[in-house]
């Protein structure tokens, strides 16, 4: 996620190359991110502390505290802030390891980010200025789009689009799948369930009636569609849904225990 950010904000000019300092623990990821995108990488975090204003953290949950104890060296609140992307930490959490007033937006983007069709949750901590705000937003519009929110929704949020994706790509597997099974040649299923999952997003997106309105707009009484959704709901799909959802959540939560 950490390098289609970098893509999508080179891409679109809002930062230029000498603008922009990494560091990776992974030095084939490094020298290919240095070599690819014509970045500075640094040599140990406390470099790209000292050398950076606006510090994008995109670490695993496992990760983070080992980071931030290293990014605490040379960390001024005064100068700079933090850019977190990272699933289920809150920004107290941040603020307490670098013990200090630090500003820290909390950013949950997605996966078509890295096609700059991604949607993400931005949110802001306690001690957050205005022109961070407004850089981190900037910053996330180079993906995709973004809502700005309160932070005890981030969670939920997360299940939502953070993960939403994924679900998305299972049902379509088990839809080409089914396709397949039926006798379809695999890339015929394919281009089949892609290019009309493709065009039912855009009629939601832009339609302005409600989603029960289009539902009906295709399923007429007595006919194929109907037929099928009377199977999803007697598969209780809709309660099938929720607890995935719930899991997710309660999964956001769970990963503050690694910070431990």
């Amino acid at each position: 996620m950490g390098e289609a950010i970098l893509k999508g904000v080179l891409d679109c000019n809002f930062l230029r190359p000498e603008e922009i300092i990494i560091y990776d623990k992974d030095n084939y990821r490094e020298r290919y991110i240095k070599n690819n995108y014509k970045v500075y990488a640094a040599k140990e975090i406390t470099e790209l502390v000292k050398k950076a204003m606006h510090i994008l953290l995109a670490v695993k949950p496992q990760d983070l505290k080992v980071v931030l104890e290293k990014v605490k060296i040379n960390f001024n609140y005064k100068v700079n802030s933090i850019i977190s992307i990272i699933a289920g930490i809150p920004s107290c959490y941040i603020e307490k390891m670098l013990s200090s007033d630090a500003r820290v937006v909390r950013i949950m983007p997605n996966t078509p980010a890295l096609f700059r069709k991604g949607m993400a949750v931005v949110s802001k901590g306690r001690y957050v200025k205005n022109s961070d705000l407004i850089f981190s937003k900037e910053l996330i519009k180079s993906v995709g789009d973004y809502l700005l929110i309160d932070e005890k929704y981030q969670n939920i949020a997360t299940a939502l689009s953070g993960s939403g994706p994924a679900y998305f790509f299972l049902f379509c597997k088990y839809l080409i799948d089914a396709g397949i099974k039926k006798g379809l040649n695999p890339e015929i299923s394919k281009k089949l369930v892609t290019e009309t999952m493709i065009g039912a997003g855009i009629t939601i997106k832009k339609s302005k009636g409600s989603l029960d309105n289009l539902i009906k707009k295709v399923a007429s009484p007595g006919g194929t569609t109907e037929a099928a959704l009377e199977e999803f709901i007697r598969g209780k799909l809709d309660k099938i849904i929720v607890k995935a959802v719930e899991s997710a959540k309660k999964r956001a939560y769970e990963l503050e225990k690694f910070l431990d």
